[in-house]
């Protein structure tokens, strides 16, 4: 039986590459189309170091794949927010290119890396851009029959994540020098999910119970912010201080939930088995130390 083929544009990033990591466990043929190379998918898959932009690049890499997920763009709130052109032309127009080689490709299915700040009036940039994308996304669907699904995603968090990742910044200041500058009250909600969990629950989407519709992917753990940056102290094993700044200069970020009236129908799954939240942050401080060690 000849393997299926997905491509995996944004395959070198946090959530893309633990996408990957679970594609080649479940026997699928990747490529990849990433503007960087990946250490951890070296010699193992066909790699096409591009922009999304780059449509002779993304022709290549589209053309005779089955499925197609896109986690490329700019996925920093605050890099979107400085950057509205850039974030619409890589999150919208970049999507709307690579939405085009699939219809011309034949794909059955294309697979949408959104947020869950679609639902909501904060994100700037980030957020219209990825509603934007959506539209526009639905409307090819109408148009030509190609299959989709919207993965909104919750906070993620997990081993190779951005340096702008907020788990990650917590843990980075706490290692550092044991005190953590807040933004907000502490008492805001968040659903962690590890990004290995999502990564296995956006491969699981690829079977026909899930069709042109959008999932809210989040996770099991609800924790307040201030729980959360306790947890890391106690795991560190060190006594913390933390500077709560009870005011967001951007304005950005929901506090108890993204929703706000908006008629964005979804289903949420969550995983029934799942990374602890405990173990994740022990992994994520593991993972820093080594590389402050290797500097």
């Amino acid at each position: 039986m000849n393997k299926k083929i997905v491509a995996v544009l944004g395959g070198s990033g946090f959530l893309g590459s633990h996408i990957v990591d679970q594609l080649d466990k479940e026997g699928y043929s990747v490529r990849i189309l990433d503007i960087k190379a990946c250490d951890f998918h070296k010699d193992k898959h066909e790699i096409f170091i591009a922009d999304i932009l780059d449509r002779d690049a993304l022709h290549e890499c589209i053309k005779g794949c089955d499925y197609v997920y896109n986690f490329a763009g700019i996925a920093d709130i605050k890099e979107a927010s400085n950057n509205p052109i850039a974030t619409i032309e890589k999150n919208t127009l970049g999507a709307t290119y690579a939405m085009q080689e699939s219809v011309d490709s034949k794909v059955k299915k294309f697979l949408y890396a959104s947020s869950m700040y679609v639902y909501s009036s904060y994100g700037s940039f980030y957020r219209s851009s990825k509603q934007c994308a959506e539209e526009i996304i639905s409307s090819y669907s109408e148009e030509y029959g190609i299959e989709y699904v919207m993965l909104r995603y919750g906070t993620l968090y997990g081993p190779r994540s951005q340096r702008w990742n907020s788990m990650r910044k917590y843990i980075y200041q706490l290692m550092s020098t044991g005190v953590v500058d807040y933004i907000g009250t502490g008492e805001e909600i968040r659903e962690y999910i590890h990004v290995k969990d999502a990564a296995c629950l956006s491969v699981k989407v690829l079977n026909n119970n899930y069709v042109n519709c959008g999932l809210n992917i989040t996770g099991s753990q609800v924790m307040h912010s201030i729980e959360m940056l306790k947890m890391i102290g106690e795991i560190l094993n060190k006594d913390i201080k933390i500077n709560l700044i009870n005011d967001d200069p951007d304005h950005n970020h929901y506090v108890t939930t993204p929703y706000r009236y908006t008629p964005k129908p979804a289903l949420k799954i969550s995983p029934s088995e799942f990374v602890d939240i405990g173990h994740g942050i022990l992994e994520m401080i593991e993972e820093m130390d080594k590389e402050r060690k290797n500097l």
